[in-house]
């Protein structure tokens, strides 16, 4: 019944008289309230204090909105951050590029199923990051990217995806209380990914922050093969990307952003733990290595033991990381 849901969608809007533009918000509404901290499992318990979780869980001052907008040509999901109140301001904006790959890692939920958060940690979870970010002074966008559900294991990992992440660019500014001026990016794991390549294709943004980024997927691939050869939720690069046995070599050197780091023009502020053994370091001090010979700028820091994402850093990460947006020229 999903897939049958997802694709009915994808073709009605495809034929529709009135085709949307990129970036038009076709649906908004409420993200479903979290559930009690008690209620979770001890991993998501231990991702985050409890009184940092009651206080987003809780908190009345931004509306969470699960959306929906187009991306060429088809609805994609989002999440959507923004303050209940905007007053008289013009709020800078965060674009967030999500980790994981086909359903891992997505941030919307199916059914407005928030009890799932006790299985499917990602989407609460984030939020309640988003939710940090916001609290900071920014509105904050996420693409759940279209390679979910019934296309989840065709994800093409820096193809048609790049797309969904640059077309929330036109949905914020249609926006009039945002500052179009201030747009910043930030992306963990395959987000640091998508993050290089839209900064490569030209997102109008000040600053960007990866976190635990993937920055060679050739050496990323050789460290975990299966994101090549594939497995039980996802076919592998081998099979998604065309004419992958006489072509690898221009796909990575396409989506690796070691190989074109003079392509990046803005400052990039790079974070990774020393011990994070989902995506190895290195893809941190090999990127940090190839803007340092560009000569542009950037900034690294290693943490010396945390998880992937860095949440036992979580407070430190995130002031560095709102510093350096705010200080951007």
């Amino acid at each position: 019944m999903y897939r049958y849901l997802t694709v009915l969608a994808v073709a009605v809007l495809q034929v529709s008289a009135q085709s949307p533009h990129d970036g038009d918000i076709l649906s908004s509404k409420p993200w479903p309230a979290l559930p009690a901290f008690e209620s979770l499992d001890d991993f998501s318990r231990k991702y985050f204090p409890k009184a940092v979780y009651e206080e987003a869980r809780t908190q009345n001052d931004f509306d969470v909105l699960d959306i929906t907008y187009a991306s060429d040509g088809i609805p994609v999901r989002g999440i959507l951050v923004r303050p209940k109140n905007p007053a008289d301001r013009k709020w800078p904006e965060i674009l967030f590029a999500r980790g994981g790959t086909g359903d891992y890692g997505r941030i919307t939920l199916a059914n407005d199923d928030v009890a799932s958060c006790a299985q499917e940690h990602t989407p609460c979870l984030t939020l309640i990051d988003l939710y940090l970010l916001a609290k900071a002074g920014f509105v904050v966008i996420a693409s759940d990217y279209r390679f979910h559900g019934a296309m989840a294991k065709r994800d093409e990992w820096g193809g048609a995806d790049v797309n969904d992440l640059l077309n929330l660019v036109p949905a914020l500014h249609s926006m009039d209380f945002v500052d179009s001026s201030r747009l910043y990016m930030y992306g963990i794991s395959r987000g640091g990914t998508m993050t290089y390549l839209a900064l490569k294709r030209g997102a109008p943004v000040r600053a960007a922050a990866v976190v635990a980024g993937v920055s060679d997927l050739e050496g990323f691939g050789r460290y975990r093969p299966e994101f090549i050869n594939g497995d039980e939720t996802y076919d592998g690069w081998a099979k998604v990307w065309p004419d992958y046995a006489s072509r690898a070599a221009e796909y990575y050197r396409d989506r690796s952003a070691v190989q074109w780091a003079d392509k990046i023009t803005v400052p990039i502020l790079i974070m990774h733990s020393r011990s994070d053994r989902l995506v190895p370091v290195d893809q941190a001090i090999r990127m940090a290595s190839a803007l340092q010979a560009a000569g542009r700028t950037y900034a690294l820091h290693v943490y010396a033991n945390d998880g992937h994402s860095l949440p036992a850093n979580r407070t430190d990460r995130n002031r560095q990381i709102v510093e350096w947006f705010t200080q951007a020229k």
